[in-house]
């Protein structure tokens, strides 16, 4: 069977597949499956096959989304998607299409245009989240879970760095280089290349991002911890 994948590749295709692989050795080593992969469109496709296939299927569609047709969409059902674009009034997501994200959901983050509430949560183009379809379908809803994520870690006392285009072991490696690595807590993967740096309590997130961003080509976007 093949199947295609939500997760975008940008930036460097390479690392992108070299991270999928990585994932895939480790996550299909003790099942009986084989599997190829391909990239066609900015996306995956992978071609599995094998016993255990059909497992390997929704390991995949966990981990890394499944592209949904808007015919076949469902209002109030939770969806994994990516951050598309933001813009000064208007954040987008894709799901496999794009739709904007709605007013009412951008307000249960607090006050401010769309730009103002992405810098203020560090949301950045190709971060992952959850949604759900509004009741006319016309708009995105950020999910409860996911607002009380944003808010949990808005109301910490670290700061948080969203890493995205670089894998989990260049940032770490290059935390190291620029003497980083006793100033956070751990890099956490949140996708194939895209992260996130969880500061210590004493760490300035956006001095971190100054120091490390002309070694990373990735975009990255700080959340600051309110308890601090």
């Amino acid at each position: 069977m093949k199947i295609e994948l939500l997760q975008p590749i940008y930036g460097s295709e390479e690392n992108a597949v070299k991270s999928f692989k990585a994932y895939a050795d480790a996550e299909f080593k003790s099942l009986d499956a084989l599997y190829d992969i391909s990239v066609q469109k900015g996306r995956f496709f992978v071609s599995l096959d094998g016993e255990d296939s059909e497992l390997c299927v929704n390991l995949l569609y966990s981990q890394f989304g499944r592209p949904m047709n808007k015919n076949d969409a469902v209002s109030g059902v939770s969806y994994k998607g990516y951050i598309q674009k933001i813009e000064p009034d208007l954040i987008t997501v894709n799901i496999g299409f794009e739709l904007p994200v709605s007013a009412s959901s951008l307000e249960k983050l607090g006050a401010g245009s769309a730009g103002q509430i992405a810098s203020r949560f560090g949301m950045i183009p190709y971060l992952p989240i959850i949604v759900e379809l509004t009741p006319d379908s016309k708009a995105f809803a950020f999910t409860k879970e996911q607002i009380d994520l944003w808010w949990s870690w808005n109301k910490s006392s670290t700061d948080r760095i969203f890493v995205n285009g670089a894998t989990r072991s260049l940032v770490k490696a290059v935390l190291q280089k620029k003497g980083h690595g006793r100033d956070v807590y751990g890099v956490e993967k949140l996708g194939l290349t895209e992260c996130v740096v969880v500061c210590k309590e004493k760490t300035d997130g956006p001095g971190i991002v100054a120091s490390v961003g002309k070694l990373l080509p990735s975009q990255m976007g700080v959340l600051i911890g309110s308890k601090k």
